[in-house]
């Protein structure tokens, strides 16, 4: 009879560790992904991703198969099908995110991977500057504005997001300390200020054109955290030229990623101490009225990791003439640093959720040892420290498929044709990849857009 029983709890075990599946993100998927990318065979990852539609992204997780699929039909040119799709992920993430904060209180004892993903603030902006981009290949330029538009308007609202957030946090009755968001330091995008200005300078409104200029020096100046680099050379929309220009950006590198930290936390009275276990962080110490000590509990955070690009430079190679490419748009670090405004948030709820369960579990485990002296009482205890630390593991669910960078060259060309590739060169300066346009024409009435990228 007790070896049954004990047999009934190393399966429950089993179960416990099978059921938190739901509760850990899933990046396997994408190992398969970024190799096809490097290869260029995005029509691959496509159909592999809507062959397993409900199986490689479940429904708590439709932002990300919407936002994966919309850039992937970007890269491949279909501009009317990425839209659709980038359409639904932010509609999907003003509704998630809605629900968020009705459902903040609630959600304080759930793994946020339980939860579904409403999107990074990168995400969520980055996917209006491609839906404009899309409208721009179509020539569809109101449409364009109205994505520009809603880049300031996110922008201007970032902080307040996370402030609203909190306050929803706020209302959980058994909290210890306030929640509060962190500073928001991107307000402007170099980007979609880019974008308009072409787009005025196109349709001959100089004066617009030249405000968004002067905008673009101003999100250089006024973000140095955000553009740590040297702002580009463009031409001044007030100049009157002879030619037309020939606008080409070029998106490089991979798109950020999550990693996870493991944390420790150790009690004494009314006080916690927070040690990492790489001691990347340095030990901290939190107020916390009520807290017994000799508690001693391990959680696991979330941070975003960008990462090196083996790209060193970008030349566009027109007929027999080259042009360097520069840099606009850090997107990778307009990740991290947006990150931070909800950083605070993540961490305090965390550390709240992982006291509660935690000291839970230590009192249930006392019961059991109470009831069931020896073995048993030992195995139910272990049960419980397996349930407990598979359901506190980080939330590293992001987008996959957004580039690093984005490069810009602005080229005056007479009216004509041209045989145009841009060349992605390796640190090393071999050649990763050449980009061939093949004759692309030159027009004074239309806006001469180039596109290309190399995810490496």
């Amino acid at each position: 009879m007790q070896r049954t029983f004990n047999a009934f709890i190393i399966a429950a075990v089993c179960l416990i560790l099978a059921g938190c599946a739901n509760m850990m993100t899933n990046t396997s998927q994408y190992k398969e992904s970024e190799k096809l990318l490097l290869n260029r065979d995005v029509s691959a990852i496509i159909s592999k991703i809507e062959k397993e539609k409900g199986k490689t992204y479940k429904e708590k997780d439709r932002v990300l198969e919407y936002l994966d699929l919309g850039m992937l039909y970007h890269y491949q040119g279909d501009y009317v099908k990425s839209n659709l799709l980038l359409e639904q992920a932010e509609q999907a993430m003003e509704e998630l995110y809605t629900k968020s904060i009705a459902k903040a209180a609630l959600s304080m004892l759930l793994n946020d991977n339980a939860l579904d993903y409403f999107g990074e603030d990168y995400e969520d902006i980055y996917t209006n500057v491609f839906k404009a981009l899309n409208f721009m290949h179509q020539n569809k330029f109101d449409e364009a504005f109205v994505e520009i538009r809603r880049i300031d308007m996110k922008l201007n609202l970032l902080e307040d997001k996370y402030g609203r957030y909190a306050d929803g946090l706020n209302t959980f009755k058994d909290k210890k300390s306030e929640f509060h968001a962190g500073s928001n330091v991107f307000t402007s995008s170099a980007l979609g200020r880019y974008l308009s200005m072409i787009i005025y300078t196109h349709e001959g409104q100089r004066d617009n054109a030249y405000i968004d200029y002067n905008k673009i020096s101003e999100s250089f100046a006024s973000q140095p955290n955000i553009y740590n680099f040297s702002k580009p050379d463009m031409v001044d929309p007030l100049h009157q030229l002879t030619h037309p220009v020939l606008h080409i950006f070029a998106l490089t590198g991979k798109s950020p990623s999550k990693n996870a930290q493991e944390l420790h936390i150790h009690t004494s009275k009314n006080m916690l101490s927070i040690v990492g276990v790489d001691k990347t962080v340095s030990p901290h110490f939190i107020s916390w009225p009520g807290i017994d000590p000799d508690y001693y509990f391990k959680f696991s955070l979330p941070y975003i990791v960008n990462h090196d690009t083996e790209i060193q430079r970008v030349v566009v190679r027109i007929d027999n003439k080259s042009f360097q490419m520069q840099k606009l748009e850090d997107i990778g670090n307009v990740a991290y640093q947006t990150y931070k405004t909800k950083e605070p948030i993540i961490y305090l709820k965390s550390i709240t959720r992982s006291l509660l369960k935690g000291i839970a579990a230590e009192m249930a485990k006392k019961r059991m040892k109470e009831k069931n002296p020896g073995f048993t009482g030992s195995l139910m205890g272990l049960a419980t420290d397996v349930a407990l630390f598979a359901s506190e593991n980080a939330d590293l669910r992001i987008s996959r498929f957004f580039p690093d960078e984005v490069l810009i060259a602005e080229i005056p060309l007479p009216e004509g044709e041209y045989n145009i590739s841009i060349d992605y060169y390796h640190r090393n300066g071999s050649l990763l990849y050449s980009d061939d346009k093949g004759k692309m024409t030159v027009n004074p009435n239309k806006l001469n857009l180039v596109e290309s990228w190399h995810l490496q």
